[in-house]
């Protein structure tokens, strides 16, 4: 898998940080903490349309 940070998807898709969290709460994109770390890594993979998209959360991120 290919992670990458929040602020890194928040210019791929065009969105801002706050946007990105937003996203991730709901759980449309797929992110974790490494373990001792504050970064939060998203899997660049849920960054699709469909997940972006849908109607229901698809991820269950737990932070």
């Amino acid at each position: 898998m290919n992670y990458i940070t929040r602020k890194k998807a928040s210019q791929i898709l065009s969105v801002s940080v706050k946007t990105i969290d937003r996203w991730i709460r709901s759980g449309r994109i797929s992110a974790f903490k490494p373990y001792g770390s504050s970064k939060v890594l998203i899997d660049r993979d849920s960054l699709t349309k469909e997940n972006l998209q849908s109607v229901k959360s698809i991820f269950k991120n737990n932070f």
